[in-house]
């Protein structure tokens, strides 16, 4: 029961819900914006891993923000939710919570890119 519990209260992976009230049914449009956030975050998480390995907390805490933000905006939900915890070491000079939770983000962003290529292939 609590592992049944445990995935129904976990983050999704893409939500595209909020995009479809914007884009309607322009899909290809959507799968456009993705791909390109995917891009713009693959920048982010460069610049948070060299933050971190660094002890930079303030671009630590920038480049977590912005993951945070921009996943949050087009539904990546379990990305900006591991982004946020992140950020909060980061904000904390939590260096140990901050390289157990950074493998996390990456599996996250790998589920994520899987998901934004799987809807592009839908549409193709």
């Amino acid at each position: 029961m609590n592992e049944e519990r445990t995935r129904m209260d976990a983050p999704t992976v893409l939500d595209l819900s909020r995009l479809e009230e914007v884009f309607g049914e322009d899909r290809a449009a959507m799968a456009d914006l993705l791909e390109s956030a995917m891009r713009t975050g693959a920048g982010y998480q460069a610049t948070l891993q060299t933050a971190v390995t660094g002890t930079d907390w303030e671009g630590a805490r920038k480049a977590a923000h912005s993951i945070k933000g921009s996943a949050a905006l087009f539904g990546g939900d379990e990305v900006a939710a591991i982004a946020l915890q992140v950020e909060l070491a980061a904000r904390a000079a939590d260096l140990a919570q901050a390289q157990q939770t950074l493998p996390q983000l990456d599996a996250a962003y790998d589920r994520l890119r899987a998901a934004v290529a799987a809807f592009r292939a839908s549409i193709s």
